[in-house]
């Protein structure tokens, strides 16, 4: 048997299928850019490393100062944090999203097999990123006296396996209490909270007051005192000794991570297996009985049943969901600062807030005017088309309104310039976001929601243009080192505006959507 044939795998094999998630994988990474995309990650690879030897060339051989287990430790546990969000991400994408699980358990192949290759390419595709990253301080340590810092990838796959494991059993342990769809919706917005909790940890200085940042600094370096929670022989920093080569946490890291993995995918193949097959296939048990004959009132009011209609749809889908969600925990640092009246700090929270309503408002406007799954039945509906459109846009903009309010009503408490200021320009970037999808209509797909701008490259860069062209004319009116450019930002999103409107006037006078 050639090289080539033992590479390969036998067909049905476990090494074959991995060897398929591995290829499924590249192509998602590859494409019309995949050369460049090499290029860059070259560049990269090679300032890291060069970045790193600054670094370690000025430590003393062997031992490392006592600062780098707490380096390391905090390296370590973003990672997994971040490798968590991932891993259960890709696991529901793996089970549920690219639907030929049914197919593959239906087949002559080992259960168990089908399982482990598809949580093999789940630890390989969350790992790959953090293993660019830290293998420079493997590659370059070799060379430096710290040759133990090699243990950087056995911690980091070991990690990878256990942190999938514990991503497949929290998707697989959702499907058991929810049910498929719910479990999937339920799982996206998991894994996307925990990556975004990150964000909220990091900005904590920032949601605190003075008095409370002196506090918080007094009881962490209390904790890293010898016989502290964090001092250096605490196990929580297990993953750190376990980074820079201590042999015992290595090996104590390695059979958690693998003896996880191995013992989740046993549980999947064995005991999740009729949950898994229904989130395939699509079939869930009803949580609530069927209404019965004249149960279901219908309610008369063209607006009102439009906004029910698209908040119902919205609600159903978890990618907005999710976003919303990031949307308003991304949110929470700025109002904290709202609160405290920081005049220098609402001056950069003005046109941040407004950038992110305006970005959530165009998603959500492309699921409601853009996304409509059933456009010849409005063609045909008794009422104006027109109007149709302009309520499933404000369907799309009452949320992100919601969503934002708070700031709406702390603002003007401390300047009522400010507040002004802001409620135009929110009010404006959202609206004119919107206005855009009914002065130049598309029709799409909802699931094409990250892609919708695929084919209309033109006016995709003018709505980014009014995004930021929005968040620039909040910035300049509410800075006075900035003021006098404000004419430039509002001539800039008016001439955007009028560019749209007119891009698009002969598919509105065709009527044309696509």
């Amino acid at each position: 048997m050639t090289v080539r044939a033992l590479l390969a795998g036998r067909p049905g094999s476990t090494w074959w299928l991995i060897r398929h998630e591995l290829r499924l994988a590249w192509r998602g990474v590859g494409g019309k850019g995949i050369k460049l995309l090499l290029v860059l990650l070259l560049i990269l690879g090679v300032a890291l490393h060069a970045g790193v030897y600054g670094l370690l060339a000025k430590l003393p051989e062997g031992d490392m100062p006592p600062w780098a287990l707490f380096a390391l430790g905090g390296a370590a546990y973003v990672v997994i944090s971040l490798m968590l969000s991932q891993a259960i991400l890709q696991s529901v994408s793996a089970l549920f999203d690219r639907g030929d699980l049914d197919l593959l358990l239906a087949s002559p192949l080992p259960t168990r097999s089908v399982f482990m290759a598809r949580g093999l390419g789940i630890a390989i595709s969350v790992v790959g990123l953090y293993l660019f990253m830290l293998a420079p301080l493997a590659h370059v340590g070799l060379f430096t006296g710290h040759a133990n810092l090699l243990a950087i990838y056995p911690t980091l796959l070991s990690l990878a396996l256990g942190v999938t494991a514990l991503g497949i059993w929290l998707t697989l342990l959702l499907v058991r209490w929810l049910g498929a769809r719910r479990a999937r919706t339920v799982a996206q917005v998991l894994g996307s909270l925990v990556g975004a909790a990150l964000f909220l940890a990091s900005q904590a200085q920032n949601m605190l007051g003075e008095a409370q940042r002196k506090q918080l600094t007094v009881l962490v370096m209390r904790w890293l005192a010898p016989g502290g929670p964090l001092s250096e022989d605490s196990p929580l920093w297990l993953p750190a000794r376990a980074l820079r080569g201590e042999l015992l946490p290595l090996l104590a890291i390695m059979a958690l991570g693998v003896g996880a993995f191995w013992a989740v995918i046993g549980l999947a193949h064995q005991h999740f297996l009729a949950g898994t097959q229904e989130s395939v296939s699509g079939s869930v048990k009803r949580g609530v009985a069927a209404p019965s004959a004249g149960s279901v009132r219908f309610r008369a009011g063209l607006a009102r049943n439009v906004l029910v209609k698209e908040w119902r749809l919205i609600l159903r889908d978890p990618q907005l969901i999710t976003q919303t969600l990031l949307q308003l925990l991304y949110l929470t640092p700025m109002l904290f600062i709202a609160l405290r009246g920081d005049g220098r700090a609402a001056v950069m929270l003005m046109p941040a807030v407004v950038w992110l309503a305006t970005s959530l408002a165009g998603s959500l406007a492309w699921i409601t005017v853009a996304a409509e799954d059933a456009p010849e039945l409005l063609g045909g509906a008794p009422a104006s088309l027109a109007r149709l459109r302009w309520l499933k846009l404000l369907a799309a903009l009452l949320p992100v309104w919601v969503l934002v309010s708070p700031l709406v009503v702390v603002l003007p408490g401390h300047d009522w310039k400010q507040g002004l200021i802001f409620i135009v320009c929110l009010v404006g970037g959202t609206l004119s976001v919107g206005m855009g999808l009914i002065w130049y209509p598309r029709q799409g797909k909802r699931a094409d929601m990250k892609t919708r701008m695929k084919g209309h490259g033109v006016v995709g860069m003018l709505e980014a243009l009014l995004t930021f062209g929005w968040a620039g004319l909040a910035y300049c009116l509410g800075s006075p080192p900035a003021f006098n450019y404000w004419p430039l930002a509002l001539l800039a999103v008016l001439l955007v505006m009028g560019v749209t409107w007119l891009l698009g006037r002969s598919r509105r006078e065709d009527g044309s959507l696509v």
